[in-house]
């Protein structure tokens, strides 16, 4: 077994919800639920809701992105051709600069969906602190403490601020860089998205299933 087919079994044992008989606290998923269950629950709704944004957003921007690499590296190839039928260089900066205006709300779109994040691990954080003050029972739902939601979605968030910076690095040059292989470079980094690691999806699933939005 890999490093890192080690590290998602490890995530996996220490996030995957584990279903259990007379729960401390078991629930129906219809329940009107209130105070601090309710806050762990909206919070993870939301979380849900930033990475399914963000991945809409995502894609737009690759979309965006692929066209100025296009651009780019048809000027870079013709200015190293001295012979080579010139395009229109008016009208593709006309276009670039279309493309560099719709590739920048696409990173503060992104920067707003962090945001989201942020202020959801600051809401699960208060409530643990606000569990430990009142010294009332850690599990809430099912298995998972306080402690265990708001180092979930810190680690989400983590991610996804480090992806947002690189994302922000990205648009600040891709439309200047003059090689092909940094055109491509800063393409693929933008399509990969290093900084979210595959546990992001598990970490979520796992939020939503002890929470009971999915089963």
């Amino acid at each position: 077994m890999s490093k890192k087919e080690t590290d998602l079994s490890n995530v996996s044992e220490l996030f995957s919800p584990i279903r259990v008989r007379n729960s401390p606290a078991s629930f129906s998923k219809t329940a009107n639920l209130t105070g601090n269950k309710r806050q762990i629950k909206d919070g993870c709704a939301d979380i849900h809701n930033v990475m399914q944004k963000w991945t809409k957003t995502n894609r737009e921007g690759t979309d965006t992105i692929r066209e100025i690499a296009n651009i780019r590296i048809s000027h870079i190839l013709q200015s190293s051709e001295e012979n080579s039928e010139k395009s229109d260089h008016s009208t593709d900066m006309l276009k670039l600069e279309t493309l560099c205006g719709n590739l920048q709300c696409c990173v503060q779109k992104l920067k707003k969906l962090v945001l989201k994040i942020a202020m959801v691990v600051t809401k699960f954080h208060g409530v643990q602190m606000l569990s430990e003050y009142k010294n009332d029972s850690d599990v809430l739902f099912q298995t998972w403490s306080t402690k265990d939601f708001a180092s979930a979605a810190e680690k989400l968030s983590t991610m996804y601020h480090k992806e947002w910076e690189l994302k922000q690095s990205i648009y600040e040059n891709v439309c200047h860089v003059i090689s092909r292989d940094s055109v491509m470079f800063y393409t693929s980094a933008w399509v990969h998205q290093p900084y979210i690691e595959e546990r992001a999806e598990l970490l979520l699933q796992s939020m939503l299933t002890e929470t009971g939005h999915v089963s």
